[in-house]
């Protein structure tokens, strides 16, 4: 309940553009109240609606998580169905064959790179065997030859 205080009119000076003044004076006409109840209105709507927007898109959010819930239900009964009647005919059901497409597609692309990865240790390993010195240090004869 509002408190004496709330509901006590108090004056207020302010200085408004003449134009702003005018347009709250044909509103104040329009709907037949004086421009103080014109300006008291609007300020009222001011606060309010941001409350009233808030309340109204936590019930829409609700309404539409409660729809969608609905909606993938009917989802999962029609895919159910599905399964079952292609269970009936002998043929695969292409949800499962797309995952195992899937999964073949990513066993060949680790293979893939294990095979490259390999690869390259092995060039590492024979450029590396390539740049050992051999293991007898090379000696030079007096007639110019290595031995």
């Amino acid at each position: 309940m509002a408190k004496k205080d709330d509901l006590e009119l108090r004056p207020v000076m302010t200085r408004i553009p003449e134009g702003l003044r005018r347009r709250l004076e044909r509103q104040a006409k329009w709907h037949r109240t004086s421009m103080n109840q014109e300006i008291v209105k609007r300020l009222q709507e001011s606060f309010d609606i941001p409350d009233q927007a808030s309340e109204i898109v936590s019930d829409v959010s609700g309404e539409i998580d409660s729809a969608l819930g609905d909606v993938f239900a009917s989802l999962d009964e029609i895919q159910s169905q599905n399964r079952a009647i292609l269970s009936h005919l002998g043929l695969p059901d292409p949800a499962e064959d797309r995952q195992r497409v899937r999964e073949e597609a990513r066993a060949r692309q680790e293979a893939q790179r294990r095979k490259e990865a390999e690869r390259r240790k092995a060039a590492m390993e024979r450029a590396g065997a390539a740049r050992r010195p051999e293991t007898e240090p090379s000696v030079e004869t007096g007639d110019g030859e290595k031995k």
